[in-house]
């Protein structure tokens, strides 16, 4: 079963996002991805405030799978909105993903998303 956790640990951090050639800084969150077997994937994150941003939400190379990016980038959301985000921007995003989640186009070209009332029957 996919698992996907905050780390808190520094070798954690740096481990999940080495194969994304990032280093972990302070301050940001990490998530991983991961059957029992073997790490499929990471969600890098800032907030300050209400605001938040997704720097980073992708799965290794050499594994595909939309489900799991998708709920990867459920995941990632839940965890910021549970710690008082309310607006999420993903400049980074694949449109397809990004759609999927309910994030919409800015006018800068920047992927946006509203967390009020995100996590209710309607998405």
């Amino acid at each position: 079963m996919l698992e996907m956790r905050p780390v808190y640990t520094s070798y954690e951090r740096e481990e999940y996002l080495k194969p994304f050639g990032l280093v972990p800084e302070d301050g940001k969150t990490v998530i991983c991805a991961r059957y029992p077997d073997k790490f499929v994937g990471a969600a890098y994150l800032s907030q300050e405030n209400e605001s938040a941003e997704i720097l980073l939400l992708s799965l290794i190379d050499g594994y595909e799978n939309d489900t799991d990016l998708f709920l990867l980038g459920k995941a990632a959301l839940n965890f910021l909105d549970l710690h008082g985000a309310k607006a999420v921007f993903f400049p980074d995003a694949p449109e397809s993903l990004a759609k999927r989640l309910g994030f919409t186009k800015g006018e800068n070209g920047v992927y946006t998303l509203s967390l009020n009332n995100y996590f209710n029957h309607e998405h």
